[in-house]
Protein backbone atom coordinates (compact mmCIF):
# COMPACT_ATOMS: atom_id res chain seq x y z
CA UNK A 1 0.00 0.00 0.00
CA UNK A 2 1.37 3.41 -0.96
CA UNK A 3 0.96 6.57 1.08
CA UNK A 4 2.58 9.95 1.53
CA UNK A 5 4.88 10.44 4.53
CA UNK A 6 3.62 13.20 6.91
CA UNK A 7 5.24 14.22 10.18
CA UNK A 8 3.16 14.91 13.34
CA UNK A 9 4.37 18.06 15.12
CA UNK A 10 1.10 18.74 17.00
CA UNK A 11 0.74 15.76 19.27
CA UNK A 12 -2.39 13.69 19.79
CA UNK A 13 -4.51 16.47 21.38
CA UNK A 14 -3.68 18.84 18.52
CA UNK A 15 -4.88 16.34 15.93
CA UNK A 16 -8.15 15.79 17.82
CA UNK A 17 -8.76 19.57 17.87
CA UNK A 18 -8.07 19.85 14.12
CA UNK A 19 -10.33 16.90 13.44
CA UNK A 20 -13.20 18.46 15.47
CA UNK A 21 -12.82 21.81 13.66
CA UNK A 22 -12.82 20.02 10.28
CA UNK A 23 -16.02 18.17 11.15
CA UNK A 24 -17.70 21.42 12.27
CA UNK A 25 -16.65 23.27 9.10
CA UNK A 26 -17.75 20.40 6.86
CA UNK A 27 -21.19 20.22 8.57
CA UNK A 28 -21.80 23.98 8.07
CA UNK A 29 -20.65 23.82 4.46
CA UNK A 30 -22.96 20.91 3.68
CA UNK A 31 -25.92 22.63 5.36
CA UNK A 32 -25.43 25.82 3.29
CA UNK A 33 -24.67 24.15 -0.04
CA UNK A 34 -27.52 23.96 -2.59
CA UNK A 35 -28.75 20.51 -3.45
CA UNK A 36 -27.39 19.05 -6.68
CA UNK A 37 -28.34 15.92 -8.57
CA UNK A 38 -25.99 13.05 -7.85
CA UNK A 39 -23.71 11.96 -10.67
CA UNK A 40 -23.26 8.25 -11.38
CA UNK A 41 -19.98 6.81 -10.14
CA UNK A 42 -17.33 6.30 -12.80
CA UNK A 43 -16.65 2.63 -13.52
CA UNK A 44 -13.32 1.26 -12.35
CA UNK A 45 -10.65 1.04 -15.00
CA UNK A 46 -9.95 -2.42 -16.35
CA UNK A 47 -6.23 -2.91 -16.63
CA UNK A 48 -3.99 -5.69 -17.83
CA UNK A 49 -1.79 -7.48 -15.31
CA UNK A 50 1.20 -5.38 -14.42
CA UNK A 51 4.65 -6.17 -15.76
CA UNK A 52 7.37 -7.03 -13.22
CA UNK A 53 10.46 -5.36 -12.10
CA UNK A 54 13.05 -7.57 -12.14
CA UNK A 55 14.96 -9.21 -10.20
CA UNK A 56 17.63 -9.74 -8.36
CA UNK A 57 18.79 -11.07 -8.69
CA UNK A 58 19.83 -11.68 -9.25
CA UNK A 59 17.78 -9.35 -12.12
CA UNK A 60 15.12 -8.71 -11.77
CA UNK A 61 14.87 -6.09 -11.10
CA UNK A 62 12.96 -5.26 -10.04
CA UNK A 63 7.81 -7.74 -9.66
CA UNK A 64 5.96 -4.93 -11.34
CA UNK A 65 7.83 -1.70 -12.02
CA UNK A 66 6.02 0.91 -9.91
CA UNK A 67 4.95 3.21 -12.74
CA UNK A 68 3.91 0.27 -14.96
CA UNK A 69 1.21 -0.89 -12.58
CA UNK A 70 -2.45 -0.04 -12.90
CA UNK A 71 -2.89 3.73 -12.63
CA UNK A 72 -4.93 5.14 -9.77
CA UNK A 73 -7.77 7.52 -10.62
CA UNK A 74 -7.09 11.04 -9.37
CA UNK A 75 -9.61 13.80 -8.67
CA UNK A 76 -9.76 16.39 -11.52
CA UNK A 77 -8.82 19.98 -10.78
CA UNK A 78 -12.05 21.22 -12.45
CA UNK A 79 -15.53 19.65 -12.49
CA UNK A 80 -15.71 17.18 -15.37
CA UNK A 81 -17.77 18.00 -18.44
CA UNK A 82 -20.41 15.38 -19.14
CA UNK A 83 -19.58 13.41 -22.28
CA UNK A 84 -22.13 12.57 -24.94
CA UNK A 85 -23.51 9.04 -24.76
CA UNK A 86 -21.12 6.59 -26.42
CA UNK A 87 -18.31 9.14 -26.74
CA UNK A 88 -14.75 7.94 -26.22
CA UNK A 89 -12.29 9.81 -23.95
CA UNK A 90 -9.72 11.87 -25.83
CA UNK A 91 -6.48 10.09 -26.68
CA UNK A 92 -3.05 11.30 -25.63
CA UNK A 93 -0.96 11.68 -22.49
CA UNK A 94 -2.54 12.80 -19.21
CA UNK A 95 -2.52 16.54 -18.50
CA UNK A 96 0.39 17.96 -16.52
CA UNK A 97 0.28 20.48 -13.68
CA UNK A 98 3.52 21.94 -15.08
CA UNK A 99 3.31 23.37 -18.64
CA UNK A 100 6.05 22.36 -21.08
CA UNK A 101 9.13 24.52 -20.75
CA UNK A 102 8.07 26.25 -17.51
CA UNK A 103 9.02 25.85 -13.88
CA UNK A 104 6.36 25.06 -11.27
CA UNK A 105 5.09 28.10 -9.35
CA UNK A 106 5.61 26.34 -6.02
CA UNK A 107 6.19 22.96 -4.39
CA UNK A 108 4.39 20.11 -6.07
CA UNK A 109 2.71 17.66 -3.69
CA UNK A 110 3.36 13.93 -4.24
CA UNK A 111 0.86 12.37 -6.62
CA UNK A 112 0.42 8.98 -8.18
CA UNK A 113 0.30 8.18 -11.92
CA UNK A 114 -1.17 9.26 -14.26
CA UNK A 115 -0.70 12.70 -12.69
CA UNK A 116 2.43 14.60 -13.80
CA UNK A 117 4.65 15.10 -11.82
CA UNK A 118 4.03 11.89 -9.89
CA UNK A 119 5.69 9.42 -7.56
CA UNK A 120 4.94 5.77 -6.90
CA UNK A 121 6.64 3.41 -4.48
CA UNK A 122 6.31 -0.06 -3.05
CA UNK A 123 8.06 -3.11 -1.63
CA UNK A 124 8.31 -6.85 -2.05
CA UNK A 125 9.89 -9.66 -0.06
CA UNK A 126 10.79 -13.33 -0.21
CA UNK A 127 11.58 -15.66 2.68
CA UNK A 128 12.60 -19.29 2.38
CA UNK A 129 13.21 -22.09 4.88
CA UNK A 130 15.75 -24.64 3.66
CA UNK A 131 16.38 -28.15 4.94
CA UNK A 132 19.98 -29.04 4.05
CA UNK A 133 23.15 -29.93 5.92
CA UNK A 134 25.84 -27.32 5.09
CA UNK A 135 28.65 -29.80 5.88
CA UNK A 136 27.10 -32.65 3.90
CA UNK A 137 24.77 -31.11 1.27
CA UNK A 138 23.39 -34.51 0.31
CA UNK A 139 21.57 -34.66 3.67
CA UNK A 140 18.50 -32.66 4.69
CA UNK A 141 18.97 -32.82 8.45
CA UNK A 142 19.76 -29.14 9.16
CA UNK A 143 17.77 -25.92 8.69
CA UNK A 144 18.56 -22.46 7.41
CA UNK A 145 16.67 -19.45 6.11
CA UNK A 146 17.14 -16.73 3.51
CA UNK A 147 15.30 -13.40 3.54
CA UNK A 148 15.35 -10.65 0.93
CA UNK A 149 13.30 -7.51 0.39
CA UNK A 150 13.26 -4.79 -2.27
CA UNK A 151 12.20 -1.18 -1.81
CA UNK A 152 11.56 0.76 -4.99
CA UNK A 153 10.32 4.12 -6.18
CA UNK A 154 9.65 5.66 -9.56
CA UNK A 155 8.12 8.80 -10.92
CA UNK A 156 7.81 11.16 -13.83
CA UNK A 157 8.45 14.88 -14.11
CA UNK A 158 7.36 15.05 -17.75
CA UNK A 159 5.49 12.66 -20.00
CA UNK A 160 8.83 11.79 -21.66
CA UNK A 161 11.13 11.91 -18.61
CA UNK A 162 10.92 9.41 -15.76
CA UNK A 163 13.14 7.97 -13.04
CA UNK A 164 13.46 4.76 -11.07
CA UNK A 165 15.40 3.88 -7.89
CA UNK A 166 15.49 0.67 -5.85
CA UNK A 167 17.34 -1.00 -2.96
CA UNK A 168 17.59 -4.62 -1.91
CA UNK A 169 18.17 -5.96 1.62
CA UNK A 170 19.09 -9.57 2.20
CA UNK A 171 20.15 -12.22 4.69
CA UNK A 172 21.58 -14.79 2.24
CA UNK A 173 21.28 -17.80 4.52
CA UNK A 174 24.61 -19.29 3.40
CA UNK A 175 27.13 -21.09 5.65
CA UNK A 176 29.33 -18.64 7.54
CA UNK A 177 27.29 -15.56 6.60
CA UNK A 178 27.24 -12.84 9.29
CA UNK A 179 24.14 -11.81 11.19
CA UNK A 180 23.98 -8.48 9.41
CA UNK A 181 21.83 -7.31 6.55
CA UNK A 182 23.39 -6.91 3.11
CA UNK A 183 22.13 -3.69 1.45
CA UNK A 184 22.82 -2.98 -2.23
CA UNK A 185 21.37 -0.73 -4.92
CA UNK A 186 19.13 -2.17 -7.57
CA UNK A 187 18.01 0.09 -10.42
CA UNK A 188 19.11 3.73 -10.47
CA UNK A 189 17.78 4.82 -13.86
CA UNK A 190 17.07 8.04 -15.73
CA UNK A 191 14.44 7.11 -18.34
CA UNK A 192 13.70 8.92 -21.60
CA UNK A 193 10.53 7.43 -23.11
CA UNK A 194 9.33 9.41 -26.13
CA UNK A 195 7.77 6.48 -28.03
CA UNK A 196 6.84 2.85 -27.34
CA UNK A 197 9.21 1.94 -30.17
CA UNK A 198 12.21 3.92 -28.87
CA UNK A 199 13.35 4.53 -25.29
CA UNK A 200 16.72 5.35 -23.70
CA UNK A 201 17.71 4.36 -20.15
CA UNK A 202 20.89 5.61 -18.41
CA UNK A 203 22.23 4.47 -15.04
CA UNK A 204 22.43 1.15 -13.20
CA UNK A 205 20.02 -1.43 -14.56
CA UNK A 206 19.51 -5.06 -15.55
CA UNK A 207 21.72 -6.37 -18.36
CA UNK A 208 19.18 -7.61 -20.90
CA UNK A 209 20.24 -10.57 -23.02
CA UNK A 210 18.06 -13.56 -22.12
CA UNK A 211 14.45 -14.30 -21.19
CA UNK A 212 14.99 -14.42 -17.43
CA UNK A 213 16.68 -11.08 -16.65
CA UNK A 214 13.56 -8.95 -17.42
CA UNK A 215 11.53 -11.30 -15.22
CA UNK A 216 13.70 -11.91 -12.19
CA UNK A 217 12.56 -14.28 -9.44
CA UNK A 218 9.46 -12.11 -8.90
CA UNK A 219 8.02 -12.88 -12.35
CA UNK A 220 8.77 -16.60 -12.57
CA UNK A 221 7.22 -19.57 -10.85
CA UNK A 222 10.34 -21.30 -9.49
CA UNK A 223 11.56 -19.96 -6.16
CA UNK A 224 15.24 -20.20 -7.20
CA UNK A 225 16.60 -18.20 -10.13
CA UNK A 226 18.11 -20.41 -12.87
CA UNK A 227 21.82 -20.81 -13.59
CA UNK A 228 23.09 -21.17 -10.00
CA UNK A 229 24.59 -24.58 -9.18
CA UNK A 230 25.34 -25.59 -5.58
CA UNK A 231 28.96 -25.13 -4.43
CA UNK A 232 29.84 -23.00 -7.48
CA UNK A 233 29.95 -19.23 -7.16
CA UNK A 234 29.92 -18.33 -10.87
CA UNK A 235 26.42 -18.62 -12.38
CA UNK A 236 25.95 -20.04 -15.87
CA UNK A 237 24.26 -16.85 -17.03
CA UNK A 238 25.05 -13.87 -19.27
CA UNK A 239 27.79 -11.59 -17.97
CA UNK A 240 26.64 -8.86 -15.57
CA UNK A 241 27.57 -7.18 -12.32
CA UNK A 242 26.18 -7.83 -8.87
CA UNK A 243 22.48 -8.82 -8.83
CA UNK A 244 22.48 -9.07 -12.64
CA UNK A 245 22.90 -5.31 -13.02
CA UNK A 246 25.59 -2.95 -14.30
CA UNK A 247 26.22 0.71 -15.02
CA UNK A 248 25.55 1.64 -18.62
CA UNK A 249 22.94 2.56 -21.20
CA UNK A 250 20.11 0.64 -22.87
CA UNK A 251 18.12 1.54 -25.96
CA UNK A 252 14.94 -0.50 -26.19
CA UNK A 253 11.56 -0.51 -27.85
CA UNK A 254 8.43 -2.62 -28.33
CA UNK A 255 6.90 -2.13 -31.81
CA UNK A 256 3.47 -3.53 -32.53
CA UNK A 257 2.32 -3.18 -28.88
CA UNK A 258 5.04 -5.54 -27.76
CA UNK A 259 4.72 -8.26 -30.39
CA UNK A 260 8.35 -7.39 -31.13
CA UNK A 261 10.78 -6.15 -28.49
CA UNK A 262 14.47 -5.30 -28.67
CA UNK A 263 17.25 -4.26 -26.26
CA UNK A 264 20.67 -2.81 -27.17
CA UNK A 265 23.03 -2.01 -24.30
CA UNK A 266 26.57 -0.98 -23.38
CA UNK A 267 27.80 -1.70 -19.83
CA UNK A 268 30.91 -1.68 -17.61
CA UNK A 269 30.85 2.10 -18.09
CA UNK A 270 31.61 2.78 -14.40
CA UNK A 271 35.31 2.27 -15.30
CA UNK A 272 36.49 4.05 -18.49
CA UNK A 273 39.61 1.84 -18.61
CA UNK A 274 37.43 -1.24 -19.29
CA UNK A 275 36.15 -2.14 -22.71
CA UNK A 276 32.36 -1.83 -22.82
CA UNK A 277 30.27 -4.96 -22.52
CA UNK A 278 27.97 -4.88 -25.56
CA UNK A 279 24.71 -6.74 -25.17
CA UNK A 280 21.49 -7.17 -27.13
CA UNK A 281 18.28 -9.12 -27.42
CA UNK A 282 15.34 -9.35 -29.79
CA UNK A 283 12.18 -11.36 -29.22
CA UNK A 284 8.95 -12.08 -31.05
CA UNK A 285 5.88 -12.60 -28.84
CA UNK A 286 2.93 -14.10 -30.68
CA UNK A 287 -0.69 -14.28 -29.45
CA UNK A 288 -0.05 -11.56 -26.83
CA UNK A 289 2.40 -8.66 -26.77
CA UNK A 290 4.87 -7.85 -23.99
CA UNK A 291 5.20 -4.06 -24.33
CA UNK A 292 6.98 -3.11 -21.09
CA UNK A 293 10.70 -2.98 -20.30
CA UNK A 294 10.14 -5.88 -17.90
CA UNK A 295 8.09 -9.01 -18.55
CA UNK A 296 7.26 -12.31 -16.85
CA UNK A 297 8.45 -15.85 -17.38
CA UNK A 298 4.94 -17.13 -16.65
CA UNK A 299 1.68 -15.20 -16.77
CA UNK A 300 -0.34 -17.68 -14.69
CA UNK A 301 -3.06 -17.93 -17.32
CA UNK A 302 -3.67 -14.19 -17.67
CA UNK A 303 -2.45 -14.28 -21.29
CA UNK A 304 -1.59 -16.88 -23.91
CA UNK A 305 1.94 -16.57 -25.21
CA UNK A 306 4.33 -17.98 -27.78
CA UNK A 307 7.65 -16.15 -27.47
CA UNK A 308 10.91 -16.76 -29.34
CA UNK A 309 14.01 -14.74 -28.51
CA UNK A 310 17.74 -14.58 -29.23
CA UNK A 311 20.44 -12.56 -27.49
CA UNK A 312 24.16 -12.04 -27.39
CA UNK A 313 27.07 -10.34 -25.64
CA UNK A 314 30.58 -9.26 -26.65
CA UNK A 315 33.44 -7.66 -24.74
CA UNK A 316 36.97 -7.23 -26.01
CA UNK A 317 39.37 -8.70 -23.42
CA UNK A 318 36.31 -9.55 -21.34
CA UNK A 319 37.40 -13.12 -20.55
CA UNK A 320 39.93 -12.66 -17.75
CA UNK A 321 42.28 -15.26 -16.30
CA UNK A 322 41.72 -15.93 -12.57
CA UNK A 323 45.09 -15.46 -10.87
CA UNK A 324 46.22 -16.11 -7.27
CA UNK A 325 47.00 -13.24 -4.92
CA UNK A 326 50.73 -12.51 -5.13
CA UNK A 327 53.11 -9.68 -4.29
CA UNK A 328 53.63 -7.98 -6.65
CA UNK A 329 50.25 -8.88 -8.24
CA UNK A 330 50.33 -10.99 -11.38
CA UNK A 331 48.92 -9.40 -14.51
CA UNK A 332 46.12 -11.72 -15.73
CA UNK A 333 45.86 -12.88 -19.30
CA UNK A 334 42.72 -11.93 -21.25
CA UNK A 335 40.70 -13.08 -24.24
CA UNK A 336 37.62 -11.75 -26.01
CA UNK A 337 34.31 -12.77 -24.43
CA UNK A 338 31.28 -13.88 -26.47
CA UNK A 339 27.88 -15.29 -25.51
CA UNK A 340 24.88 -16.42 -27.56
CA UNK A 341 21.50 -17.46 -26.19
CA UNK A 342 18.15 -18.55 -27.62
CA UNK A 343 14.88 -19.33 -25.84
CA UNK A 344 11.29 -20.42 -26.45
CA UNK A 345 8.34 -19.82 -24.11
CA UNK A 346 4.85 -21.24 -24.62
CA UNK A 347 1.89 -20.74 -22.28
CA UNK A 348 -1.72 -21.66 -23.02
CA UNK A 349 -4.88 -21.65 -20.92
CA UNK A 350 -7.48 -24.27 -21.80
CA UNK A 351 -10.99 -23.84 -20.40
CA UNK A 352 -11.87 -26.40 -17.73
CA UNK A 353 -8.43 -27.98 -18.15
CA UNK A 354 -5.96 -25.43 -16.78
CA UNK A 355 -2.86 -23.55 -17.85
CA UNK A 356 0.10 -25.33 -19.44
CA UNK A 357 3.54 -23.74 -19.63
CA UNK A 358 6.81 -24.80 -21.31
CA UNK A 359 10.15 -22.98 -21.39
CA UNK A 360 13.45 -23.88 -23.03
CA UNK A 361 16.69 -21.88 -23.18
CA UNK A 362 20.25 -22.49 -24.41
CA UNK A 363 23.48 -20.51 -23.76
CA UNK A 364 26.88 -20.85 -25.46
CA UNK A 365 30.00 -19.07 -24.17
CA UNK A 366 33.44 -18.48 -25.68
CA UNK A 367 36.64 -17.03 -24.23
CA UNK A 368 39.70 -18.87 -22.97
CA UNK A 369 38.98 -18.11 -19.30
CA UNK A 370 35.23 -18.65 -19.01
CA UNK A 371 33.97 -21.02 -16.31
CA UNK A 372 31.13 -22.38 -18.46
CA UNK A 373 31.17 -23.75 -21.98
CA UNK A 374 27.40 -24.10 -22.36
CA UNK A 375 24.23 -24.20 -20.30
CA UNK A 376 20.65 -25.17 -21.05
CA UNK A 377 17.39 -25.64 -19.21
CA UNK A 378 13.84 -26.83 -19.76
CA UNK A 379 10.78 -26.50 -17.55
CA UNK A 380 7.16 -27.63 -17.62
CA UNK A 381 4.31 -26.22 -15.55
CA UNK A 382 0.63 -26.88 -15.01
CA UNK A 383 -1.93 -24.85 -13.06
CA UNK A 384 -5.42 -26.01 -12.10
CA UNK A 385 -8.25 -23.99 -13.67
CA UNK A 386 -10.20 -23.35 -10.45
CA UNK A 387 -9.19 -22.13 -6.99
CA UNK A 388 -8.95 -24.44 -4.00
CA UNK A 389 -9.74 -22.35 -0.97
CA UNK A 390 -8.17 -18.93 -1.48
CA UNK A 391 -5.66 -19.90 -4.17
CA UNK A 392 -4.75 -22.02 -7.18
CA UNK A 393 -2.34 -24.94 -7.25
CA UNK A 394 0.49 -25.04 -9.79
CA UNK A 395 3.15 -27.70 -10.26
CA UNK A 396 6.50 -27.13 -11.98
CA UNK A 397 9.45 -29.32 -12.93
CA UNK A 398 12.70 -27.73 -14.18
CA UNK A 399 15.93 -29.37 -15.39
CA UNK A 400 19.22 -27.49 -15.77
CA UNK A 401 22.53 -28.70 -17.20
CA UNK A 402 25.84 -26.84 -17.47
CA UNK A 403 29.20 -27.96 -18.86
CA UNK A 404 32.45 -26.70 -17.34
CA UNK A 405 35.32 -25.64 -19.65
CA UNK A 406 37.90 -27.74 -17.75
CA UNK A 407 39.47 -30.57 -19.77
CA UNK A 408 37.54 -33.81 -19.25
CA UNK A 409 34.83 -32.07 -17.22
CA UNK A 410 31.50 -33.71 -16.55
CA UNK A 411 28.28 -31.74 -16.79
CA UNK A 412 26.58 -30.38 -13.69
CA UNK A 413 22.83 -30.99 -13.42
CA UNK A 414 20.04 -29.62 -11.24
CA UNK A 415 16.39 -30.71 -10.93
CA UNK A 416 13.69 -28.62 -9.22
CA UNK A 417 10.22 -30.05 -8.45
CA UNK A 418 7.87 -27.47 -6.94
CA UNK A 419 4.24 -27.13 -5.88
CA UNK A 420 2.98 -23.54 -5.63
CA UNK A 421 -0.14 -22.14 -3.98
CA UNK A 422 -1.03 -18.90 -5.74
CA UNK A 423 -3.17 -16.65 -3.56
CA UNK A 424 -2.70 -13.49 -5.62
CA UNK A 425 -0.68 -14.73 -8.60
CA UNK A 426 2.84 -13.22 -8.40
CA UNK A 427 2.00 -10.98 -5.45
CA UNK A 428 1.16 -13.58 -2.79
CA UNK A 429 2.25 -17.20 -3.13
CA UNK A 430 3.76 -20.14 -1.28
CA UNK A 431 6.28 -22.56 -2.80
CA UNK A 432 7.06 -26.07 -1.53
CA UNK A 433 9.84 -27.83 -3.40
CA UNK A 434 12.69 -30.31 -3.66
CA UNK A 435 16.09 -29.81 -5.36
CA UNK A 436 18.60 -32.44 -6.39
CA UNK A 437 21.95 -31.51 -7.93
CA UNK A 438 25.05 -33.27 -9.24
CA UNK A 439 27.75 -30.58 -9.28
CA UNK A 440 31.09 -31.04 -11.04
CA UNK A 441 33.98 -29.44 -9.14
CA UNK A 442 37.17 -28.97 -11.16
CA UNK A 443 40.51 -30.10 -9.78
CA UNK A 444 42.54 -27.69 -7.67
CA UNK A 445 46.14 -27.71 -6.44
CA UNK A 446 45.06 -29.75 -3.40
CA UNK A 447 41.93 -31.68 -4.47
CA UNK A 448 41.10 -33.86 -7.48
CA UNK A 449 38.10 -33.28 -9.72
CA UNK A 450 34.87 -34.61 -8.26
CA UNK A 451 31.11 -34.67 -8.81
CA UNK A 452 29.17 -34.05 -5.59
CA UNK A 453 25.45 -34.64 -4.95
CA UNK A 454 23.21 -32.31 -2.97
CA UNK A 455 19.58 -32.35 -1.85
CA UNK A 456 17.31 -29.66 -0.43
CA UNK A 457 13.74 -29.30 0.76
CA UNK A 458 12.41 -25.76 0.90
CA UNK A 459 9.36 -23.71 1.76
CA UNK A 460 9.20 -20.20 0.35
CA UNK A 461 6.79 -17.28 0.54
CA UNK A 462 6.68 -14.33 -1.85
CA UNK A 463 4.76 -11.13 -1.08
CA UNK A 464 4.79 -8.03 -3.26
CA UNK A 465 3.02 -4.73 -3.61
CA UNK A 466 0.76 -5.03 -6.66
Amino acid sequence: MRRDSISNPFGLSGWFSCFALALSWTANAVAQAPAAPAEPAAPAESTAPAEPTAPSERAAPPAAAPDERAAQTTAPAQPPIAAAPGAQPPAGPPPSSIPDGEAPKGPVAPAFPPAIPSIDYGARLRAGLRLQNPDDPAKVNDIGESVEADLYMSGQVHRYLKWQVGLTLAYPGTPGSPQSVNVQPLEVIARFEPLPEFNVYLGRMLVMADRFAPSGPWGMDEFFFPGFFPMIAAPALPKAGALGRDVGATVWGAPGKGLIKYYLGAFNLYDPTLNPLLTGRIQLSLLSGEPAFYHRTTYYGTKDLVSVGVGGQYQKDGSVQPVPMTTPPTVPLTDDYNMFTADVTVEKSIEDVGTISAIGAYYKYSGNFQRWDNFWLASLGYMLPNPIGIGKLRGTVRYQRGLDTADGASASSLIDAQLSYLIAAWYARFSLGYRHAQTYLAATATTPADTRPSNMLYLGVTLADP
